[in-house]
């Protein structure tokens, strides 16, 4: 079996390379930002919660309770301890300047790189040798702006004496600073966290996002970008829509999530009427609140054709759309026959043509039969799949030549 797959991907990864010239353009929005890339270390957290008690008693009796958003420092231990202790990717929101100040000055990060969904696939793409791409950095500030990868394919949409032109992302960006830092706590399996009279052990290797972006946090879309997009939307194939987590439930403004998700999805439909053959990807990363999570399900699911989620944001999706046997059944079993039953009841309630859902380790893509073919399908997963080996090989998202790399590691026997 291992030769067999190995035949299939040497035939077809050329096939999926090539491929890529036939794309006219990709726009990624909303949601580039700047990453603070922390590993955890248990003497850091035994530490901040040995030196507070009074901090430690806060998140000793709520260890089982996952927070909607981060308001105070209790609130960011409870989110890093409920991760750690199940092993799990979740994302969180900073809500509060003061909180955000007291994890900069508690953990601090050990690097800044490329952030943010729509930041992140961009710099995963532009190697790739698309013709065209443009992505949105709301504040592309220098520091931003240096963190996209080079290259003379790579555009930002710019207003000058009333026109739109693209400019690279260091030509384009304006003042400097860090206003919008999304810290990545990564941790490995095995990870003992002792403190009083508790402990955990991590039972696996994965990630906890703590985000503090009051800027995006209404999830307003400039009007330069807007325009621009609009005006030119005939120069690109695919637009990859990500962001939505940014939003909170309630403003201290008196309006709410609705306010701002619903003029985003009415300028999806104007892009999709602009230009019929678009087609749209959602990624819908860790949403903590169940109402924003159904508002996406129910308006940005309607409009995209393609949405991309991992293990942990299909249950909750299950669960909002009341399947909660199979949600239950998803969580227990982990195992990618419940994932495909659990991806087949997500994609029957929404118009979607097409679903992946990738896990640690795997990838698997749902297709209703009048919107790709199964071998096409294939042929998008093996690209993936061998990009992310060669990164594994070389620490770097390379081009066409060092994709080929990634051949050359062995497939797990299982």
């Amino acid at each position: 079996m291992r030769n067999r797959w190995n035949e299939i991907y040497q035939q077809e990864l050329p096939q999926a390379l090539a491929a890529i010239d036939e794309v006219k353009g990709v726009v990624l929005g909303f949601h580039s930002t700047i990453d603070g890339f922390k590993r955890v270390k248990a003497e850091e957290v035994e530490r901040i919660l040995r030196g507070n008690p009074t901090l430690a008693r806060k998140v000793e009796g709520k260890l089982d309770e996952f927070p909607l958003e981060i308001n105070t420092p209790a609130d960011i231990m409870r989110g890093l301890l409920y991760s750690l202790k199940r092993g799990k990717a979740f994302q969180l929101m900073i809500r509060r300047e003061e909180t955000f100040r007291w994890t900069m000055d508690n953990f601090g990060y050990d690097q800044l790189r490329m952030g943010g969904t729509s930041g992140n696939m961009t710099n995963s793409l532009t190697p790739l040798g698309f013709p065209l791409i443009v992505a949105y950095a709301n504040p592309l500030t220098l520091q931003q702006a240096e963190l996209f990868v080079e290259s003379n394919r790579l555009f930002m949409i710019c207003e000058e004496e009333d026109k739109f032109v693209l400019k690279p992302p260091r030509e384009a960006y304006q003042g400097e600073g860090i206003h919008a830092i999304h810290w990545i706590f990564e941790y490995p399996a095995g990870l003992k966290i002792s403190w009083d009279d508790k402990s955990l052990e991590t039972p696996r290797a994965n990630r906890f996002i703590a985000a503090w972006n009051p800027i995006n946090n209404k999830l307003k879309i400039t009007d330069t970008f807007q325009r621009g997009l609009l005006s030119m939307i005939d120069k690109f194939s695919y637009m990859l829509v990500a962001g939505y987590h940014l939003l909170s439930e309630k403003y201290p403004d008196g309006t709410t999530y609705l306010d701002y998700l619903l003029p985003t999805v009415d300028y999806l439909k104007k892009l999709k009427g602009a230009n019929p053959d678009l087609k749209m990807h959602f990624e819908f990363a860790s949403i903590a609140s169940p109402k924003i999570r159904s508002a996406v399900i129910e308006y940005v699911l309607s409009v995209v054709d393609s949405s991309g989620l991992n293990e942990v944001e299909i249950v909750s999706a299950l669960r909002d759309i009341g399947e909660d046997e199979i949600a239950t059944e998803v969580e227990k079993e982990e195992n990618s026959a419940s994932y495909l039953e659990g991806m087949e009841a997500l994609l029957s309630c929404t118009n979607l043509k097409r679903l992946q859902l990738h896990n640690l380790g795997y990838y698997i893509t749902l297709i209703r039969k009048d919107f790709s073919s199964p071998e096409r399908t294939r042929r998008g997963m093996i690209l993936a799949a061998s990009l992310a080996a060669s990164r594994t090989l070389t620490g770097v998202i390379g081009g066409r030549d060092e994709i080929k790399k990634g051949l050359s590691v062995p497939f797990s026997e299982v």
